[in-house]
């Protein structure tokens, strides 16, 4: 399996991540508990991973069509 496509594959796995902490939080918290406004945190957190793991595809998926070294580019 390419490295590209694992890298959309963890983009597309955090967005569901993000989505079930979000969503666990908010079913569990009510007024005044902190747990659940941490789960909601956290699936805020996880929420900025896709971008990063879709541009790295990206970049890694150029590269690999271009037959260049993934790390160093040439």
């Amino acid at each position: 399996m390419k490295l590209s496509n694992i890298m959309y594959i963890l983009g597309f796995a955090s967005i569901l991540a993000s989505a079930a902490s979000f969503t666990s939080g908010k079913a569990d918290g009510g007024p005044g508990n902190k747990e659940g406004e941490e789960k909601q945190r956290s699936g805020l957190f996880v929420g900025f991973w896709p971008p990063t793991f879709f541009i790295l595809g990206k970049i890694i998926e150029d590269r690999e069509n271009a037959n260049r070294n993934i790390l160093t580019g040439e």
